[in-house]
């Protein structure tokens, strides 16, 4: 089930590690917990576990149920 999708390519923080995580436009995301509100951008940071990784993003070291921070701005919510 995924409740989120990424709007735009790019790299992301991992959560919890020193990692960065290459997510595709489209890329399926659940959502876990509100991580914080950035008071620079002035938006929320969701915690974000992903489902199901492209091809591409795995090349990167991304895997399956791997955390990531995105901010709501990437986030288009189904």
């Amino acid at each position: 089930m995924v409740d989120a999708r990424i709007t735009e390519t790019r790299y992301y923080d991992g959560h919890g590690t020193k990692k960065f995580a290459l997510l595709e436009k489209g890329q399926g995301l659940r959502i876990q917990d509100l991580h914080k509100f950035d008071e620079y951008h002035f938006e929320n940071v969701y915690i974000c576990k992903v489902i199901n990784p492209s091809d591409q993003s795995k090349n990167h070291g991304v895997h399956d149920g791997m955390l990531v921070k995105v901010y709501s701005e990437y986030l288009e919510v189904a």
